[in-house]
């Protein structure tokens, strides 16, 4: 995403084969000889960001309130 995302778009625009698609061209072309990995998400990383999900959640009462009672 971001700035490198709308390069390789950029560069899949201007490069591409005909009839390529972007799919084709990611596999094909720029991650050709990349290693495959997957990643697990740490527990205590799921757990942390569950906690500040709910207490954001929560906090948008507050943020309502205030847009509501704005002068």
């Amino acid at each position: 995403g971001g700035a490198w995302g709308i390069a390789v778009l950029a560069a899949y625009m201007a490069n591409r084969s005909e009839n390529e698609s972007l799919e084709d061209y990611l596999n094909n072309r720029v991650f050709k000889d990349n290693e495959k990995v997957t990643v697990s998400p740490d527990p205590d990383d799921v757990a942390g960001f569950d906690r500040f999900m709910e207490r954001y959640v929560k906090g948008l009462a507050i943020e309502r309130s205030a847009v509501e009672n704005l002068e």
